[in-house]
């Protein structure tokens, strides 16, 4: 991955597949529109075929919010990353949480970085690549859009940053932009993490940072 600086972006529609994975697996991915059962007045299934009537269906009767996905939406590769935008109070990896991994790299130049995808993104000729922060809803109250940045409160731990390339490929992406040696640490493990990673609010302020 640092030598030749290759993202392996899974495909969005792979994300609802996975069981065996808390971390990643997320049956909402690629949804576009929630609504909730409590925000719905009146539901109507109409199917529009010769021998099928409409069917009303009560709100109390739904287990779950209403989803609505377009295939347009899962037409992508993504690359997901655990980012620090403020000081963390406590353990940076905590326990009891499901993590994608047990070994991370420290970016160490994050607008450098972002530089050297849009390059790569343009000589290789990609439609378009979008990166950003997933925003995070409450899941037994939020009805609205969704989206490929937005995620479920459950999955708030992860404070994910996302990399969204397209046209989306049948299967991963490997989207090589590099080497990134120089704006990377070394790979270490999840364990040390707390002896090595610096970003409680006292280290903060020692280093001259603020935040709102």
């Amino acid at each position: 991955m640092l030598r030749k600086g290759l993202l392996y972006m899974n495909t969005l529609d792979y994300f609802p597949k996975l069981e065996a994975d808390p971390a990643r697996s997320d049956p909402f991915e690629g949804t576009d529109r929630i609504t909730q059962p409590q925000h719905i007045r009146h539901l109507i299934l109409d199917a529009d075929m010769p021998g099928r009537t409409p069917h009303a269906v009560h709100p109390k009767s739904l287990v779950g919010p209403i989803r609505v996905a377009r295939c347009r939406t899962s037409a992508c590769n993504i690359f997901c990353m655990f980012s620090i935008t403020e000081p963390i109070v406590g353990p940076v990896f905590p326990e009891g949480h499901a993590w994608p991994g047990d070994h991370f790299v420290l970016f160490t130049n994050t607008p450098e970085f972002l530089t050297r995808i849009a390059r790569a993104a343009n000589s290789q000729g990609l439609l378009a690549v979008q990166c950003g922060m997933v925003k995070y809803y409450d899941e037994a109250e939020y009805s609205g859009e969704t989206g490929r940045f937005r995620k479920r409160s459950r999955f708030a731990y992860l404070r994910e940053f996302r990399i969204v390339a397209e046209p989306g490929l049948d299967g991963p992406r490997h989207f090589e932009i590099g080497d990134l040696t120089d704006i990377t640490s070394e790979v270490t493990p999840l364990s040390v993490a707390d002896e090595v990673l610096k970003f409680s609010p006292e280290d903060a302020i020692a280093a001259g940072l603020s935040w709102d």
